[in-house]
């Protein structure tokens, strides 16, 4: 094929190098060249995007999407976008340490889809010191979402097989002493087995390597990733990890790395939770202005939106992260309506006894109006 509008394959790759990256900033290893880097395949398809007419462009696109050879054009799709996705994740999705690119292959549909949209829209990626995350902040944002890029990349590394990295070194945790801290402070979300809850917004963990795990625990403890407005995830991240010395990274890591090769009788999946009972609460208990539509409101919420409840357990019972809320003893403030709405408001940066940071709002987007009503329930809760 000749180039059209007189550029020459290696005018096409000083055009698409563009200026050099900022110092300490590389996107690729000292000494290699983006053009190395960059598929064969996504090669021919940029150059012949940009340097062709536009028919002969869509020819050419089409032609190399059919001959990923996949019968379902999405996972075809698919394929031809993850080009631009394995000079860091692998072709195999299996990440690579030297990039800080992790495993990919074994994630979920949903995590997927979530961490490209927080990518697209700030949510991750934003601080200075992640340079990973600022890595992978304009490559998520060059998916055309009304285009289908987003199904269709995802598509297909779902359809990778699982990876399953051994150990690097890059940890010299305990797992005995990880296996305690997991039980009290990650299995929550993430399932004794390491597998994961979509509906706490809890990965899983079983396919990822221990320089990563290690890695992102500490962005979430530094507040260098999950300290964003409307990220879910960091906000049931950030208060469970928050006081984690290095050492409890390190054997926390341990652990959750030696689960891949526990025998399968050790692998519990997690309870479905119960449904729970309508509130019964006495009307002539309430604070004026507080109604009992006001509390069965907040008890969904808690349980829900709120994300409460992943801290708290359900019904407010207390848990290794956060105090039981259904007896009379408060510990940051008299327990009164009022200084219930306002804990919700500011949050407690330092608990008097349990490990969990509660953000403002659960670091949640909740309305004022949401914000009493799960007030309404929690005082409820110890009446």
């Amino acid at each position: 094929m000749t180039p059209a509008f007189g550029l020459s394959s290696d005018a096409f790759w000083a055009r698409m190098k563009g200026p050099a990256s900022p110092a300490g900033a590389s996107f690729f290893p000292a000494g290699a060249s983006f053009r190395r880097h960059f598929p064969n395949r996504m090669t021919r398809l940029l150059q012949a995007t940009i340097c062709t007419p536009a028919p002969a462009s869509i020819a050419v696109a089409l032609l190399l999407l059919a001959a990923c050879g996949a019968d379902d054009p999405t996972l075809a799709r698919g394929e031809a976008l993850f080009d631009t996705c394995s000079p860091c994740h692998g072709e195999d999705g299996a990440g690579n340490q030297e990039l800080g690119a992790p495993a990919i292959a074994g994630a979920s549909e949903w995590y997927i889809k979530d961490q490209l949209a927080a990518f697209r829209a700030g949510r991750r990626g934003y601080h200075h010191q992640d340079v990973e995350g600022l890595r992978m902040r304009p490559m998520s944002r060059s998916l055309f979402e009304a285009k289908g890029d987003i199904d269709a990349v995802t598509a297909y590394v779902t359809s990778l097989p699982m990876a399953d990295p051994p150990p690097t070194g890059a940890v010299q945790g305990d797992p005995e002493v990880g296996e305690d801290q997991y039980a009290a402070l990650c299995a929550n979300c993430h399932g004794m087995d390491g597998r994961g809850n979509q509906a706490q917004f809890a990965p899983s963990l079983l396919h990822l390597s221990d320089w990563y795990l290690a890695s992102s625990i500490r962005k979430y403890r530094d507040g260098v990733r999950g300290a964003e407005v409307g990220d879910v995830g960091g906000a049931l991240m950030t208060p469970s990890v928050a006081n984690f010395t290095d050492e409890q990274v390190e054997d926390v890591t341990a652990y959750v790395v030696s689960m891949r090769r526990l025998p399968p009788k050790r692998e519990i999946a997690g309870a479905e939770p119960a449904a729970l009972p309508p509130v019964e609460v006495d009307p002539a208990l309430l604070p004026d202005g507080v109604t009992t539509e006001m509390v069965a409101e907040g008890q969904s919420i808690f349980h829900g939106a709120g994300i409460c409840y992943t801290c708290h357990t359900q019904g407010g019972q207390g848990g290794p992260l956060a105090p039981d809320l259904t007896d009379d003893a408060w510990l940051n403030i008299d327990g009164e309506y009022e200084s219930i709405v306002e804990v919700v408001n500011t949050g407690v940066a330092q608990p008097v006894e349990h490990p969990g940071q509660m953000q403002p709002r659960a670091g949640m987007p909740l309305t004022d109006d949401q914000v009493r009503a799960v007030a309404a329930y929690v005082f409820a809760l110890s009446r």
